[in-house]
């Protein structure tokens, strides 16, 4: 009976899935149909109005635009390379092997790569002009503000963890107080406070860059939430490997780097590498301070007459850009856990 009863039921699982592609199929032809074999390729926007498919011809004329935004046309270069230099950060973090033993190597790579991708932008007057940071738009900005968000709000998250679980009294209360009213407030608000004050508090060299004060207030908001997923990893760290490391003569800055820091890293991978992919997608929030990444420069593609009818072709590719960019940190998020475990 039990052998009946399996065989049945290994049965049940294929009829099941053979009604779910057929139902899959039906749904998804319309799409397909819609999307690839009457979708209209080449031409105009009158070519579009006149086909029944997916006009890509709008997504072709504006992918320049998507990518590098306002940026002038004749230095687009050099917006390309920052982007091809921080999607090769991500890429040579996959081929390392015991990651573990160089989580600092792989920031600093991370952090140089943003570095140079920002300078790459704006220039320094000599050996490349400088351009206005309110240029900064498009899919362009997008990378550089979350890899900014990145190798900015991590070491601000874990020295508000590490301060509000060893520090003094004071310093955990300033730490706990930071944390838990950036995590109160919306990012937009936040981003939005920093937006207005910093013109008046910081030198003009920050306060008029429309991309560091944008940052700086990403930044803030984001590294409330880096310190409350390393807080919980330090929850579970047992004292007695402080205590065994001070027996041994060890100082306190090599205990916490060397010993506490990467056990910490690996308990809270998880999680980190969801906040990594919040910091991606919250990318888009500068839109509401008129600041075009890749969603900003979509939306100003199709609102104009000519383009308008065919919103839905260029928020799809919207989208995809993001499900790319989200599989890929995960890849290297999965990639990196399987390293820590392994050693």
């Amino acid at each position: 009976m039990a052998s009946l009863s399996n065989a049945s039921r290994s049965r049940y699982h294929r009829v099941g899935f053979i009604l779910f592609m057929v139902a899959l199929a039906v749904v998804l032809l319309p799409f397909f149909r819609w999307a690839f074999l009457d979708a209209v390729w080449s031409g105009d926007a009158e070519a579009c109005r006149a086909g029944t498919g997916a006009c890509w011809v709008s997504v072709r004329l504006r992918l320049d635009f998507l990518i590098f935004g306002f940026y002038p046309p004749e230095q687009r270069w050099r917006a390309l390379t920052g982007i091809l230099l921080q999607a090769l950060a991500l890429v040579a973090i996959w081929g390392l092997p015991a990651i573990r033993q160089r989580l600092l190597r792989i920031y600093l790579t991370v952090l140089a790569a943003f570095l140079l991708s920002v300078w790459l932008l704006a220039g320094d007057g000599v050996l490349l002009s400088t351009v206005n940071s309110r240029l900064w738009t498009g899919f362009s900005l997008t990378m550089t503000l979350a890899f900014g968000g990145f190798v900015l709000a991590l070491p601000l998250g874990i020295l508000l963890a590490f301060g509000r679980r060893f520090g003094n009294s004071y310093v955990s209360a300033i730490c706990t107080a930071y944390i838990e009213i950036m995590r109160a407030l919306p990012s937009v608000v936040t981003m939005f406070a920093i937006l207005v004050t910093t013109p008046y508090l910081l030198p003009p060299a920050i306060g008029e860059s429309m991309f560091l004060r944008v940052l700086l207030g990403f930044t803030m908001a984001m590294s409330a939430f880096y310190a409350e997923v390393f807080r919980g990893a330090l929850l579970t760290f047992h004292a007695g490997q402080i205590e065994a490391a001070q027996s041994l003569g060890l100082k306190w800055a090599r205990i916490h780097g060397r010993i506490i820091l990467p056990q910490v890293v690996t308990r809270s991978l998880p999680a980190l590498m969801n906040v990594n992919l919040m910091v991606f997608k919250d990318t888009v929030l500068i839109l509401t301070f008129g600041y075009y990444e890749l969603l900003g420069t979509a939306n100003a593609s199709i609102n104009t007459q000519e383009w308008s009818s065919f919103a839905m072709e260029m928020f799809l590719l919207v989208y995809l850009v993001f499900f790319v960019s989200g599989m890929l940190i995960s890849l290297v998020g999965r990639r990196i856990e399987k390293s820590l475990l392994r050693f």
